[in-house]
C-alpha cells in the first residue's frame, strides 16, 4: 500500500512539473508574440485572441513530444515557420527528440527537417528575400535546434559522469569492506589459533603421560579443539571471500513469492509449516523492509527446525495500510532439543529496530514458542547517523536548480529571437508591388493622392486619343511614372470621391 502512495506521489509531482511546463510555453509564447511577428502569417499576432490562439497551438507539441517526438517536433518547425514567436516550443520539442530517438540517422534527420523547415516556410512568404532569411532563420535554427542539442550532450556527459564516479565509490567502498574483513580474519587466525594449537599440544601431552582412565578425555579435546580448527578455518576463508552472489538480497526478496519458497524449503526438510497471506504483495515495498520480512521468517523457521523438530510451524503475514506484520509460532510438539543462544533473535530484533519497527519473541501459554514483528511501510532504509542520511534533498536542490538554468536558457533563447527579427526587418511584399496595385477600389480621394500624389494636367494632355473609354459620371484624375525608360499614365476614376476604377496605358513614343 506505501509503494501504492509512493507511486501515486511521483505521477502526482511529474503531472505538475509538465504543467508547469506547458504553462510556461504558453506565457512565454504570448509574451513574444507581442514582439516577434512577420508579414505572411495567416493572422496578425498584434491582436490578443490571435496572440492567445498562437499561443495554445504552441502548448500542443509540447504535450505531445514525450509520445510523439518526431511529430511534435516536426509540428513546433511549421508553426515557427508562420509564427518565429514559438521559438520555446521548437526548443524543447528539439531537446526531446535529442533525448529519446535512439537511432542516430533518424534523429539527425529529422533535427535536420526541424531547422530547414521554417527557413522554407520563410523564403517562400517572403518572397525569397535570401539574405534576410538566411540571418534570421539561421540564426533561429542555431539557437532552437542546435542550441538543445548541445545542452542534451552536456547533461549526458554531466550523467556519465556522475554515474562513473558512484561506480567508483562503490568499488572504494566495497574494496574496503574486503579489506577489513581479511583484517580482521588474520587478527582471529592469529588470536584463536595460536590458543588453540596450545590446547592441542597441551592434550597430546596429556593423552601419552596420563594413565588410562584420563587418557579417553584428552583424546576428546584433541578431537574437539582439531574440529574446532577445521571450522574456524572454514569461517575464516568465507570472511576473506567476497560476498556470494546467491546470499545477496534479490529483487524478489520479502514477496509472497520468495517466502512461499522459504516454507517449501522447510517443508521438503520433513517439518509441517503452513503460510497465510493476508493483503496485497509486498512487491513495491521498500527493499529494507522486504529484506526485514525475509530474515524474520527464516530466523523463526530456523529456530523450529533446531529447538523443536517436528512441531508444526505457522508463518502469518498480514499488510496493512501502513504497517506489516509477521509471525512464526509453532505447537512445541517437536521432539527435544538443547537451547541456542539466541544470537540469531538478537540479530533480528537489531535489524527491526534500525528500521523503526516492533520485536517480540518469547513462548506461547502452554507450549510453543512464537516470534512477532511489526514494520512501518514508511521506512526505507536503516536508521543511521546524519552523516549518512540519504542525499535525496541534494538531489532535489540539483534538480530544481537544473530546470531554473534550463528555464532561463529558453527565456534567453526567445530574447535573441526577438532581437534578431526586430534588428533585420523582412521588406513587406505588399511594399514590393507598384502602388497602382496596392490601391483597391473604394479607396478615397485623399488616400490615392496620398498614395501617386494629386492630378497631372500635362499627363491628362498627353492622354488624350490613347486613353481608354472612362466609365460613366466618374471624375478622373492622371499621373505620370516611367517603367524602364517608358513614359506610362496612370489614370484613377472616382464616384462620388470613391476610387472606382484604375487604368494604366503607355504613352506611344513617350520618352522620358
Amino acid at each position: 500500500m506505501s509503494g501504492s502512495r509512493t507511486g501515486a506521489a511521483t505521477r502526482v509531482v511529474a503531472l505538475g512539473r509538465e504543467l508547469a511546463l506547458l504553462a510556461f510555453a504558453g506565457a512565454v509564447t504570448f509574451t513574444a508574440t507581442l514582439y516577434v511577428t512577420v508579414s505572411w502569417g495567416p493572422a496578425s499576432c498584434n491582436v490578443p485572441s490571435v496572440g492567445a490562439l498562437v499561443a495554445g497551438a504552441a502548448v500542443l507539441p509540447v504535450a505531445l513530444r514525450r509520445r510523439l517526438p518526431v511529430v511534435a517536433v516536426l509540428a513546433a518547425a511549421a508553426l515557427f515557420g508562420w509564427y518565429p514567436a514559438t521559438g520555446v516550443t521548437l526548443a524543447i520539442t528539439s531537446y526531446s527528440v535529442a533525448a529519446r530517438v535512439r537511432r542516430t540517422r533518424w534523429r539527425d534527420g529529422v533535427l535536420t527537417a526541424a531547422g530547414l523547415v521554417p527557413f522554407t516556410i520563410g523564403l517562400i512568404g517572403s518572397g525569397f528575400q535570401w539574405q534576410v532569411v538566411v540571418i534570421e532563420f539561421g540564426i533561429a535554427a542555431m539557437v532552437t535546434v542546435a542550441g538543445p542539442i548541445v545542452v542534451h550532450t552536456l547533461f549526458a556527459q554531466r550523467e556519465q559522469l556522475i554515474s562513473a564516479l558512484r561506480e567508483q565509490s562503490r568499488y572504494a567502498g566495497s574494496t574496503a569492506r574486503l579489506q577489513e574483513r581479511s583484517r580482521i580474519a588474520q587478527e582471529m587466525h592469529d588470536l584463536l589459533g595460536h590458543r588453540l594449537s596450545l590446547i592441542s599440544l597441551y592434550a597430546g601431552s596429556l593423552e601419552m603421560d596420563a594413565t588410562q582412565h584420563v587418557s579417553e578425555p584428552a583424546r576428546l579435546i584433541r578431537t574437539t579443539v582439531r574440529t574446532a580448527m577445521n571450522e574456524l578455518r572454514a569461517t575464516l576463508g568465507i570472511l576473506r571471500q567476497p560476498e556470494p552472489a546467491a546470499t545477496r538480497p534479490a529483487d524478489h526478496t520479502g514477496t509472497k513469492a520468495d517466502l512461499f519458497q522459504l516454507v517449501r524449503q522447510t517443508q521438503d526438510g520433513g517439518m509441517h509449516v503452513t503460510l497465510s497471506w493476508n493483503g496485497p504483495d509486498l512487491s513495491e515495498v521498500a527493499r529494507p523492509v522486504r529484506q526485514a520480512v525475509h530474515r524474520i521468517v527464516r530466523e523463526g523457521l530456523t529456530n523450529v527446525c533446531r529447538h523443536a523438530p517436528g512441531a508444526r510451524a505457522e508463518v502469518v503475514v498480514e499488510h496493512g495500510n501502513d504497517r506489516v506484520r509477521v509471525a512464526v509460532s509453532d505447537d512445541g510438539r517437536g521432539g527435544a532439543a538443547a537451547p541456542g543462544t539466541g544470537l540469531g533473535l538478537a540479530g533480528v530484533q537489531e535489524r527491526v529496530r534500525l528500521l523503526g519497527g516492533t520485536f517480540a519473541a518469547g513462548p506461547l501459554p502452554g507450549r510453543g514458542f512464537r516470534i512477532t514483528a511489526e514494520l512501518s511501510l514508511a521506512a526505507t532504509t536503516p536508521l543511521a547517523p546524519a552523516a549518512e542520511t540519504p542525499e535525496a534533498p541534494e538531489v532535489d536542490f540539483a534538480r530544481a536548480g537544473m530546470s531554473a538554468v534550463l528555464a532561463t536558457g529558453l527565456i534567453g533563447a526567445v530574447a535573441i529571437l526577438v532581437v534578431t527579427f526586430n534588428t533585420v526587418m523582412f521588406t513587406d511584399i505588399a511594399d514590393q508591388r507598384p502602388v497602382f496595385e496596392t490601391l483597391p477600389l473604394g479607396s478615397t480621394r485623399e488616400q490615392v493622392a496620398e498614395n501617386v500624389g494629386w492630378d497631372s494636367q500635362i499627363a491628362r494632355m498627353a492622354s488624350r486619343g490613347v486613353e481608354p473609354v472612362p466609365p460613366p459620371n466618374v471624375d478622373c484624375t492622371y499621373t505620370y511614372t516611367e517603367e524602364n525608360g517608358t513614359a506610362v499614365v496612370e489614370r484613377y476614376c472616382f464616384r462620388r470621391d470613391l476610387l472606382v476604377q484604375k487604368s494604366r496605358f503607355v504613352l506611344p513614343g513617350a520618352r522620358p
